[in-house]
């Protein structure tokens, strides 16, 4: 018996997710089969909503579906520091866990020769942007602890090593290749706290 064509369409594009291999989306292309009418219109409704309605913050680059930034538009948070992150995720794992009251900047993605994604890719240059606007005191890089995550830090930090800016990073409690979407509450704790600082601005005497 050959495949299903409709099965074997919904099993490409479950495929085109990070994280989802070929047995996995072909579990999840089956058990559409099983939804209710109302529930697979309403599942393509909210596909399509994600597309309509949710867009990047010109300023944070935090992913919205308003108007208005709920974090770049709250006068109470620290204006001082900027958390660098890759993903959306990462700021909603900052944020639940209320560990840090600063801005965000999210590059969404990092620097990767081998996967030809350059400086340009990643928003850098609308990043250095706003650390200037904003008249930024402290950048902490909140990356991946990847070799691409690591890249990225790097070449931040030496962009910045002139500028009246302290840079610094998170703690090395991290595991190597640890995404911060799956990194426990406390460590993310510790690893902000204990931040190591790259590189800080001295006025010459």
């Amino acid at each position: 018996m050959d495949p299903i064509k409709s099965i074997v369409d919904i099993k490409r594009y479950f495929q085109k997710l990070p994280g989802i291999g070929e047995k996995t989306a072909e579990r999840l292309a089956y058990a559409t089969l099983k939804l209710s009418p109302d529930d697979l219109k309403n599942f393509s409704e909210a596909i399509m909503a994600v597309k309509d309605k949710v867009h990047r913050c010109p300023n944070c680059g935090v992913f919205i579906d308003s108007d208005e930034c709920p974090i770049c538009s709250d006068i109470s948070r620290d204006q001082d520091t900027l958390l660098v992150v890759n993903e959306t995720r990462n700021v909603i794992s900052f944020e639940k866990n209320n560990i840090y009251h600063g801005q965000y900047f999210v590059l969404g993605g990092t620097i990767s020769p081998l996967k030809n994604v350059s400086p340009d890719d990643v928003h850098i240059p609308e990043l250095l942007s706003v650390i200037d606007k904003n008249n930024v005191k402290e950048v902490i890089l909140a990356l991946n602890s990847t070799v691409d995550g690591e890249t990225t830090a790097l070449y931040i930090a030496k962009l910045l090593e002139n500028k009246q800016v302290k840079v610094s990073r998170l703690a090395y409690g991290l595991p190597l290749g640890a995404d911060l979407e799956y990194v426990d509450d406390m460590t993310i704790t510790r690893s902000l706290n204990g931040r190591v600082v790259l590189s800080e601005y001295k006025k010459n005497e």
